[in-house]
């Protein structure tokens, strides 16, 4: 047998063995591939009731801090995974805790959050109490007790909406207590004083209010009607 045409037969086989193999391999991988979802960045702004920027906001992704928002309310949150669903909350003190769940699908998605401050959710709960909406007023006074409101200002609008539903032993009692809070707010006393007078025709409380009200602020016509409630 010539040997030239021996081992170009034997180069011709094994090369033939090796595409077998490689077909063989192929085949098998396209049995069962393996998805890979690339990591993607997500980007996001938060803003105030006001669409002004909120910054200094922390940012949690399925209960994990990531970051906080920069000067602008701006956010990027790196090696997010698309296809994918998350729970995002971002928190920051004296503003309600927003808590969302996002489906991640395209990598230009951008995350829009609005989050109003206590003092925007007081405003929002004075307006619904001057439209006697009082379930959204219980609801905004809740949302800015959670969001860590000073006590004083948030319960002087619990005592106003529970005088404006004519719940006038409940305005008292709210109002006591913030006084045993605040006890140089003027104005305290004399709702106090007005609800005795007017309301629980009670002239003697109403007398001890008032005098507790000049002695924080001089006031003219709150001297004539303590003189006349006294002559009583």
């Amino acid at each position: 047998m010539n040997r030239t045409n021996f081992f170009d037969k034997q180069h011709l086989l094994n090369i033939c063995g090796m595409i077998a193999i490689i077909t063989v391999t192929l085949f098998s991988c396209a049995s069962g591939p393996v998805i890979r979802h690339k990591t993607q960045a997500l980007y996001g702004m938060i803003y105030d009731r006001d669409n002004r920027p909120v910054t200094n906001a922390a940012v949690y992704v399925n209960g994990k801090y990531q970051v906080s928002s920069d000067i602008n309310g701006h956010f990027t949150i790196p090696d997010m995974k698309p296809k994918l669903s998350y729970a995002v909350s971002v928190e920051k003190q004296n503003y309600k805790t927003i808590t969302l769940t996002i489906s991640y699908m395209d990598p230009s998605y951008i995350l829009y959050i609005h989050m109003p401050s206590g003092d925007q959710l007081l405003s929002e709960a004075e307006s619904a109490i001057k439209e006697k909406d009082w379930q959204k007023a219980e609801s905004f006074l809740e949302e800015a007790g959670k969001a860590g409101v000073d006590a004083v200002s948030s319960g002087f609008l619990r005592a106003i909406l529970a005088y404006s539903r004519e719940q006038y032993d409940d305005a008292l009692e709210i109002l006591l207590e913030l006084t045993e809070i605040e006890k140089n707010a003027p104005y305290l006393y004399l709702f106090i004083a007005d609800i005795y007078q007017y309301k629980t025709s009670n002239p003697g409380k109403s007398r001890d209010y008032l005098e507790k009200f000049l002695e924080l602020s001089r006031n003219e016509d709150v001297e004539k009607r303590l003189t006349a409630l006294s002559a009583q």
